[in-house]
């Protein structure tokens, strides 16, 4: 059996098992039996192990990064979607319970097998969700054009956890291929992946411990932040602008009454509503 090839960017893929480890916590569809099939917990140990104080606070983000993601995509009831790096999240199975809706999860071949096969033991065969392989910086574009889209349905394209591990140059070609894309389809792009340092820094002095998951998460994926982060909040927008979007953004504080994972891990609620509070999820349009 010939195995996928490597790709730089699987040096990512481990700390999909982190998130998947905080992400059973709350109450989103699957993530309990995702999150023991692939073993979460002890690749969290590992990571972890030279760390001094767990970070449970990072449930919070994860938890609400989600929520926030579904909750813009409501308001435009899309019924085509493009998941970028799914990775082990669950939404392509919890959404495709909706027959009429088409749902396209992209990764790196080697995370992407990996998903299928835990797909097809969780829900098997979902005659609307389809896996394709992408590496999202690839030009050309690697995006699929007809293969499962109606022509005359917009579509939405999602990702969170993605952005924040790419420098400029990347993040250039990912927004220049979404591009491509909404200009053939229409749609949307909701992500809540384009991180300032400012902010960063913020959330970091509420919860040290989120401190310690960034400088683990640097390490492992060999990416720098001052390289793959925005300065500011305002840059955000520029760099949005520059590259032919409309952009909106939206704290994720609205969503701290769905969280779930605080009881389970013993989490400040205060806490909580402070790293919402500056964190956010953006929509973006082309213009």
């Amino acid at each position: 059996m010939i195995q996928p090839a490597a790709n730089p960017f699987d040096k990512i893929s481990p700390t999909a098992l982190m998130v998947a480890h905080a992400r059973q916590f709350t109450d989103i569809p699957y993530t309990q039996a995702l999150a023991t099939l692939v073993d979460a917990r002890s690749a969290f140990d590992q990571l972890l192990s030279q760390s001094s104080a767990l970070p449970l606070d990072m449930a919070v983000m994860i938890e609400g990064r989600y929520k926030a993601i579904n909750q813009a995509m409501a308001e435009f009831a899309p019924t085509q979607i493009l998941e970028l790096a799914s990775g082990l999240l669950p939404r392509g199975m919890v959404m495709t319970q909706d027959p009429n809706l088409i749902f396209v999860e992209s990764d790196l071949p080697i995370m992407l097998s990996r998903k299928q096969k835990l797909v097809q033991q969780l829900v098997g065969d979902r005659p609307n969700l389809h896996f394709a392989v992408i590496d999202v910086t690839a030009q050309p574009s690697q995006f699929p054009i007809d293969a499962y889209w109606q022509p005359d349905q917009p579509i939405a394209i999602l990702c969170e956890g993605l952005l924040m591990y790419l420098d400029q140059t990347e993040k250039q070609r990912v927004f220049a291929n979404v591009r491509e894309l909404l200009q053939i389809y229409g749609g949307v792009w909701i992500t809540s992946d384009l991180v300032d340092l400012e902010s960063l820094h913020r959330r970091r002095e509420i919860s040290p411990a989120l401190r310690q998951v960034g400088a683990m998460i640097a390490r492992i994926s060999d990416r720098s932040k001052t390289e793959c982060y925005f300065d500011t909040f305002e840059q955000v927008q520029q760099f949005a602008h520059q590259q032919g979007f409309q952009i909106q953004h939206q704290s994720m504080l609205n969503i701290m009454p769905q969280l779930t994972c605080l009881q389970p891990l013993g989490i400040n609620p205060k806490i909580a509503e402070a790293l919402l509070a500056d964190s956010f999820v953006f929509t973006l349009r082309l213009r």
